[in-house]
């Protein structure tokens, strides 16, 4: 680590200093931004999810009360248009609950029941248009239809058989008749008159056949004619054989063709039988279906009694079975139409509360949600301070180190200066030769000159010791001082050769550096650069130092 820091310069060390404090900033923006986005992602997934599903819950239900609306306004008058806005409507809330099962993958059994609800609604209310096809969309339409223009057709033909003011008035005639008889008073014959063409009036105001009206109106001449005769007889007193003649087989005649047209009330009848009919179309209660029952098995016997032809109570009887056919067939699809309302009452109640119970849910689910969102992003606010702390620790303690690894040297720089001013010291500052730090090139200067200055004190030294010694040799005379001058001579030579050796030893490592600088510069020009001249200007430096060292001696 000591090594890696000497090899950049203090600017590299200042700008590494602010880049990693920068990183550590960069590293904190980054983590907020990272729990900004997973707060952000958080909240979107509540709000298009769980909020979603609410909003296709009422969706669905906007779409399903649509429906029921269409749908009752057609039940009401029956128009095809609107079934097909019903139909439009359910396409609608299936594209909405297709879009409520694409939200998440938890609501896509609710979903299923909820789509199965609405074909069951949907094929419920088919059934319904087509039961409503065959009852009949209008009075004039399917079964209603049907048994409508029988009944029409029986009212018609009731008409025909509706004989009872003529019939009273032949009775009235033939009273007055048997009076004219009994007191031979012309009044009767004025009276009989009078009926005569009351009776004819009759015949002509009623709904009978022309060719019936045709026979009656000749009978009822032939009748007058006869009886004016008759009453001739008798108003001259004389025999009148009982009251028997022409006239009375007239009248017997008219009284055939009038019975042979009878039925009594059965217009009335028929009359009560359509307003039983109403009563059930409007109320559509069972107590009306006896009622018709009951009214059209009184026609029923009404014209079996009767002494009309066989095929006229033959086809009377056939008008009066389809009408109850088709009435009946009508009240078995009033009868389905209910239970398929009902069924559908069951469907809608179904998907309103599968909607009901999924926006519960989603209400529920989001509350869940929010207060964990609320718990993580209060834990998440706690360790963004926490980075945010820990990155301000960090970066002062970067900050301390690269000070630390720049002040440092500079104080043991400056005691070593210190010491050079009083002392020789042996001590040393540490440094990297390949370094590129100001710092460590002021240690290896300063390490220099306190080796240099080491050197010259021991070459001094030395050489002092070696001047003291030929002194004594020169200036002694007994032996012994002179082996102890010659001693002391070769322990100064032989300090001077350990220099010697130490300069040369400094002088090669320099050499050496030169040469692998050189070498390297050889092979690669390229890679040539200003710290590699920095590096030989100072071995250069030192060289030449040393070699003036020597020179002195």
């Amino acid at each position: 680590m000591s090594k890696l820091a000497t090899r950049l310069t203090i600017g590299e060390k200042i700008g590494l200093g602010f880049g990693l404090v920068g990183l550590i900033l960069l590293g904190v923006i980054w983590h907020y931004d990272l729990t900004l986005s997973r707060v952000l992602k958080d909240y979107g997934q509540l709000h298009s999810v769980y909020g979603a599903r609410q909003l296709h819950a009422f969706e669905i239900e906007r779409r399903l009360l649509g429906a029921r609306s269409a749908e009752e306004r057609f039940l009401m008058s029956r128009d095809l248009e609107l079934a097909d806005q019903v139909r439009e409507e359910v396409g609608q809330l299936d594209a909405e609950i297709d879009r409520l099962a694409a939200l998440d993958a938890d609501v896509r059994g609710t979903a299923d029941a909820l789509r199965a609800q609405a074909q069951s609604f949907l094929g419920r209310f088919d059934a319904i248009v087509e039961a409503w096809r065959i009852r009949g969309l209008d009075e004039d339409s399917g079964l209603q239809g049907a048994f409508r223009d029988a009944v029409h057709e029986l009212e018609d033909l009731a008409g025909h058989y509706d004989v009872d003011r003529p019939y009273l008035l032949l009775l009235q005639i033939r009273r007055r008749e048997k009076d004219l008889g009994l007191r031979r008073d012309p009044a009767y014959q004025d009276q009989v008159h009078q009926l005569i063409e009351a009776l004819r009036s009759a015949v002509a105001a009623s709904e009978l056949t022309r060719p019936v009206k045709h026979q009656l109106d000749a009978e009822i001449a032939t009748y007058r004619k006869e009886l004016d005769a008759y009453a001739s007889v008798v108003l001259d007193n004389r025999d009148i054989d009982g009251g028997k003649g022409p006239f009375r087989d007239a009248a017997h005649r008219i009284e055939a063709i009038l019975e042979a047209h009878y039925i009594p009330d059965m217009k009335v009848q028929i009359l009560q039988l359509r307003r039983r009919e109403k009563d059930y179309l409007l109320r559509r209660d069972a107590e009306y279906i006896g009622m018709v029952d009951s009214i059209a098995a009184g026609i029923r016997d009404q014209v079996r009694a009767s002494r009309i032809a066989d095929d006229e109570k033959a086809r009377l009887d056939a008008l009066l079975a389809g009408y109850e056919r088709d009435f009946h067939a009508l009240v078995d699809q009033d009868a389905r139409i209910a239970q398929l309302m009902q069924q559908i009452d069951e469907a809608v109640a179904s998907i309103t509360r599968l909607a009901q119970e999924n926006l519960r849910q989603a209400r529920t689910q989001m509350q869940e949600m929010s207060a964990q969102i609320d718990a993580t992003s209060v834990e998440k606010a706690r360790l963004s301070l926490s980075v945010a702390a820990g990155a301000l620790v960090l970066g002062a303690l970067l900050a301390f180190l690269i000070t630390r690894r720049i002040v440092r040297p500079v104080r043991e720089m400056a005691g070593l200066l210190d010491r050079l001013t009083h002392e020789n010291p042996t001590e040393r500052i540490e440094t990297d030769p390949k370094g590129r730090d100001e710092i460590n090139a002021m240690a290896i200067s300063l390490n220099t000159m306190a080796d240099h200055k080491a050197t010259f004190f021991h070459w001094w030294r030395s050489s002092m010791q070696e001047a003291i010694a030929l002194r004594d040799l020169s200036a002694s005379s007994a032996q012994d001082e002179r082996d102890e001058a010659t001693e002391e001579l070769r322990l100064a030579a032989m300090s001077k050769l350990q220099q010697l050796n130490g300069i040369k030893g400094k002088i090669q490592r320099d050499a050496e550096r030169v040469r692998e600088i050189g070498e390297r510069i050889q092979a690669d020009p390229s890679r040539a650069c200003a710290e590699d001249g920095v590096t030989l200007a100072a071995a250069g430096t030192d060289i030449g130092t040393l070699l003036e060292v020597i020179e002195d001696q």
